[in-house]
């Protein structure tokens, strides 16, 4: 798929409060009293992760909400009690950040797009953002629900169509998680691995047409075949449930060179004409993996584990943080952004920054 849509801007938001791994630990172990002490230390230090956000506001708030009396922690009806009220609050200050970056006002956006796959509230986020910016009461709405981590870039391909299409149209894509909800207690190890890294936070990009900004040039998607059952995300009755197969690194270190390099050939493109690559930090074992499967330099993925280790992986939001990031030390070039989702599924993007 070929765009010829621009990135205006990207706004972020995280919670006010935030959880350490030092605290993440001790909810650890306080709430799963049955997993090993040791192991369950290593985790939370080889994470990747030193902070993230919360909306959980400090130690009382998070015991009482996972404490209950069948110790396997509150509904998902409670929990999605929480994600109304905090979804919203982050959105709005990713979308606020977003619209003063690209110098875009509010009335202008004719497309919205969200994206959360954390919670399911209908009419949610949608209104929430049109009576909380000023948005038009005209304006058309999608939201791309419980797609995972590469849910922005999904968002994104809906947006830069939108304006593909009409010169005139402006999208907003706004992703809000809150992954702190979903704290599983006892269970799997991977559930154990979901609660040492994921976090809360929002992004929200502006994409648009405007010269000399980047340019949204195309988007490709992979299915990896056999793979079915080493990632997915469930609703259950105590919130919704990840599964994470150890596999995942494995499978994408053998097989992401195979899909980007045709696709990116179809650019005109080789791995070695990339100046810059955002990848979403579903992992530090993930992020290694794609690195060591394109073959790429120690560093190469640096903004990606910056990211990780100073806000979690924020699910869908995350990729957006990365290419805020780059963006800002990229001088020109293209830039690829990937993330990767239940199946295991594939989504990449391609900009082009302009020299300025």
């Amino acid at each position: 798929m070929t765009s010829s849509a621009q990135l205006l801007g990207i706004g972020t938001a995280s919670p006010g409060t935030e959880l350490t791994a030092e605290a993440s630990l001790g909810l650890a172990r306080k709430l799963s009293p049955g997993e090993d002490a040791g192991r369950l230390g290593a985790l939370h230090a080889h994470s990747g992760v030193s902070r993230r956000g919360s909306v959980l506001t400090d130690s009382g708030d998070r015991e009482d909400l996972f404490v209950s009396g069948d110790g396997k922690g509150p509904t998902t009806a409670t929990r999605l009690a929480r994600y109304r009220e905090a979804a919203g609050v982050l959105a709005s200050a990713a979308s606020r950040d977003a619209l003063a970056a690209s110098e875009v006002l509010a009335e202008r956006v004719t497309h919205l797009i969200t994206v959360s796959c954390t919670g399911a509230d209908s009419p949610g986020l949608t209104h929430d953002l049109i009576d909380q910016l000023g948005l038009s009461a005209q304006v058309s709405r999608t939201h791309v629900g419980f797609m995972g981590c590469h849910g922005a870039i999904n968002g994104l391909a809906v947006g830069s169509a939108f304006v593909a299409a009409d010169p005139e149209a402006i999208a907003m894509v706004v992703c809000a998680e809150v992954c702190s909800l979903h704290y599983h207690i006892g269970g799997r190890w991977d559930q154990q691995v979901a609660n040492a890294i994921f976090a809360d936070g929002a992004a929200c990009a502006i994409v648009g047409r405007r010269p000399g900004k980047p340019v949204v040039r195309a988007f490709g998607s992979r299915v990896f075949p056999k793979t079915r059952d080493l990632m997915s995300w469930t609703i259950g009755d105590h919130g919704f449930a990840m599964r994470l197969s150890p596999r995942v690194p494995v499978v994408l270190r053998r097989h992401v060179r195979e899909w980007l390099e045709p696709w990116l050939a179809g650019e005109g493109l080789g791995l070695a004409d990339i100046s810059g690559w955002a990848v979403h930090p579903g992992g530090r074992d993930i992020l290694e993996a794609v690195r060591l499967g394109l073959g790429l330099p120690g560093d190469a993925l640096a903004d990606s584990r910056a990211v990780l280790d100073g806000h979690g992986n924020m699910s869908s939001a995350t990729v957006l943080w990365v290419i805020d990031a780059l963006l800002g030390r990229v001088g020109s070039g293209p830039i690829a952004a990937l993330a990767f989702g239940p199946g295991v599924s594939g989504e990449a993007m391609l900009l082009h920054v302009p020299e300025t």
